[in-house]
């Protein structure tokens, strides 16, 4: 079930585009802003504090959970320079060899991502599985901008709607596939220490949607609007998840 949870939102993405045309550049500033505060709130409020949360008797050291946070920061700023930002919604014009550099970097964030979701056979206790609940809701919701980004950038360098959706594919995939390798090849034994780089992503990746530059430094009403939104559903769903 959770294998198609991932795929839905890629679909879900590519139906925005298909159908209901909300390609937009400010509709999608708009969805990213909501998705930037809701991954924000739900870092801040669960992922982040449970890691620090005694598990199986063991208790990481802080520091090492702050150096795989700040592994999993800098490793976001090293992928963005192969995807050209696209994580945070930034759509770019685009030609030729571009495009596939900029689908081998989202490939290989998606993939990195979902490596903290693979769970071993002893892991599912109630709180392992609240903590892969909010991570898998994490994902989901960040990836939905992503594929409007993606596939209408495919499309507007020209790209025919096939090889476009073939593209759109290979994305939706890639979290799937870490998330099965993980839990197949013994790195879901090591998923706390995943979760704190895959936070270390997080907190990359909200923070430069909520804090980009606007025209003349303002911060519209329109983005300020979906940035309570998000927080206030994020809050929401941490309190009536507990």
């Amino acid at each position: 079930m959770d294998y198609l949870i991932l795929l839905s939102s890629i679909a879900l993405g590519a139906i925005t585009v298909f159908w209901l045309r909300l390609t937009d550049p400010r509709r999608v500033k708009l969805l990213n802003a909501f998705t930037g505060a809701y991954l924000i709130a739900l870092v801040m409020l669960h992922l982040l504090p449970d890691l620090y949360e005694p598990e199986a008797g063991v208790t990481l050291k802080p520091l090492v959970i702050g150096g795989f946070i700040l592994f999993g920061f800098f490793l976001q700023i090293a992928m963005d320079s192969i995807s050209m930002g696209i994580e945070h919604g930034h759509a770019h014009e685009i030609q030729g060899r571009m495009a596939y550099g900029i689908l081998a970097g989202l490939c290989l964030h998606a993939f990195v991502e979902a490596l903290a979701l693979g769970q071993t056979p002893e892991q599912p206790t109630a709180h392992h599985l609240a903590q892969h609940h909010f991570l898998l809701v994490s994902i989901v919701i960040h990836n939905f901008p992503i594929s409007i980004a993606l596939l209408g950038m495919l499309l507007q360098s020209g790209m025919k709607k096939s090889a476009a959706l073939q593209c759109l594919g290979l994305f939706a995939v890639m979290a799937p596939v870490g998330m099965f390798l993980s839990s197949h090849t013994g790195l879901a034994v090591y998923s706390r220490y995943l979760m704190a780089m895959v936070i270390g992503i997080f907190m990359h990746i909200s923070t430069v949607i909520l804090f980009e530059s606007e025209d003349h430094h303002r911060f519209p009403v329109g983005k300020l609007l979906a940035v309570l939104t998000g927080l206030v559903l994020g809050i929401a769903s941490v309190i009536f998840e507990g």
